[in-house]
């Protein structure tokens, strides 16, 4: 039987709900920071997804972006770092800094609440 680990260093940056973010801030070395987004249409409920990577220098390593059928703002969000993490797999990327301007999604992961979350995505992340 072929056992396979799945391991990523992985550290969410909490949006702070009191200023707009106007600069990109650098990950530490040895480290790539994962920046993602989601939307919801609001007239048609058609969801996208998008992500870049970036190194220490804040050099393009790799992007993603994906649309697909109708769904809601915070199971947009999830998916869209779910999907960043197995293209950072992909890569070979291990250790990922992640920047999401869901605060309740990184409060929900910060606090382990998707351990038990009937949230596919979430549980996933988890």
């Amino acid at each position: 039987m072929i056992h396979y680990e799945f391991v990523i260093w992985l550290r969410i940056v909490e949006p702070s709900p009191m200023c707009t973010l106007l600069h990109w801030s650098h990950p530490e070395k040895g480290w790539i920071k994962l920046n993602t987004d989601g939307v919801v249409s609001s007239s048609s409920s058609i969801a996208s997804i998008g992500g870049v990577f970036k190194d220490l220098d804040a050099n393009w390593l790799c992007g993603y972006s994906l649309a697909f059928g109708k769904g809601f703002v915070f199971k947009v969000e999830a998916r869209t770092i779910l999907e960043g993490l197995f293209i950072a797999w992909e890569k070979g990327f291990r250790k990922i800094e992640v920047e999401c301007d869901s605060a309740l999604l990184v409060e929900l992961l910060l606090t382990n609440w998707g351990a038990s979350s009937s949230l596919v995505e979430l549980h996933l992340l988890h």
